[in-house]
C-alpha cells in the first residue's frame, strides 16, 4: 500500500546541481517542496501540479528555472517515489540520451 504523500529520492543531485548553477536554487527548492507533498498516481495529475512536465522516454522532465534546466526523474506511482536521476542545464539536455 502506497502512502498518500511522495518521497522524493536524490536530493544530493539537486543540491549539487544548485552548487554549480547558484541561480537555480530557488526553482529547484519550488520543485522540491512541490514534489515531496504531492499525492501523485499518475502522469495526468503530475501535469495538474506542475504543467511543465514532459513525459520523454519512460521519464518525467521537468522544466526548471524558466526553461534553463531540466530535472530528469523515474516515477514510481505504486511506491509513491521520485528518484532524481539529473538535473541538466539546457544545452547538457540537448545532447541527453537516456
Amino acid at each position: 500500500m502506497r502512502t498518500s504523500i511522495v518521497q522524493v529520492l536524490g536530493r544530493k543531485r539537486i543540491d549539487d546541481a544548485i552548487k554549480t548553477n547558484s541561480q537555480w536554487k530557488a526553482s529547484l527548492n519550488r520543485w522540491f517542496r512541490i514534489a515531496s507533498g504531492a499525492g501523485w498516481k499518475t502522469f495526468a495529475e503530475v501535469r495538474q501540479t506542475l504543467r511543465n512536465a514532459d513525459y520523454v522516454k519512460g521519464k518525467v522532465v521537468f522544466n526548471i528555472a524558466n526553461n534553463k534546466a531540466r530535472l530528469i526523474s523515474q516515477i514510481d506511482y505504486e511506491m509513491g517515489t521520485v528518484i532524481v536521476e539529473q538535473v541538466l542545464s539546457h544545452a547538457d539536455y540537448d545532447n541527453w540520451k537516456p
